[in-house]
């Protein structure tokens, strides 16, 4: 096993030549540090996900929210009444469907979610010392080629 030294933590070699344990490795890290990285745009990891999702995906509904975030519905609803009484969205109800309620980023919520993502960016590097930003980005578009969306019910 390789030894911490004083540029950082080092990985064992079992864990780094087994992608699957590599991968399982580097979410670990992700869940560990994000809240962290987030803190100064006042979300939390969840959130960062539903504005992102609301923002590029425009879900129909809040149960099509939640399965884009792979939780219950309940777990998004918790998650949406968060971000509405911080003003960072606005449920409005469907003009076809008044049993039904449209959940948009206000202004506030898009400008939280690019804090959001600078401070994402920042934390991505400091995870990745050893990748430029070209060959980060390299990474981020291999690993969304590699994952597929699954279908729509």
């Amino acid at each position: 096993m390789n030894d911490a030294d004083a540029d950082g933590p080092t990985m064992a070699e079992g864990v780094a030549a087994r992608p699957a344990l590599l991968l399982a490795h580097v979410g670990s890290a992700l869940e560990a540090a994000a809240d962290d990285w987030l803190a100064p745009s006042g979300l939390s990891g969840r959130d960062y996900a539903v504005l992102a999702i609301l923002t590029a995906d425009a879900p129909d509904t809040q149960h099509e929210l939640a399965r884009l975030l792979g939780k219950a519905p309940g777990i998004a609803v918790i998650a949406v009444d968060r971000l509405e009484a911080a003003g960072l969205v606005a449920r409005r109800r469907d003009p076809a469907d008044r049993r039904r309620s449209r959940v948009e980023a206000t202004p506030a919520g898009r400008e939280a979610l690019r804090k959001a993502d600078q401070l994402s960016a920042d934390g991505l590097g400091r995870l990745f010392p050893g990748l430029d930003a070209g060959q980060r980005d390299t990474l981020w578009q291999l690993l969304a080629a590699g994952i597929t969306r699954p279908p729509a019910p």
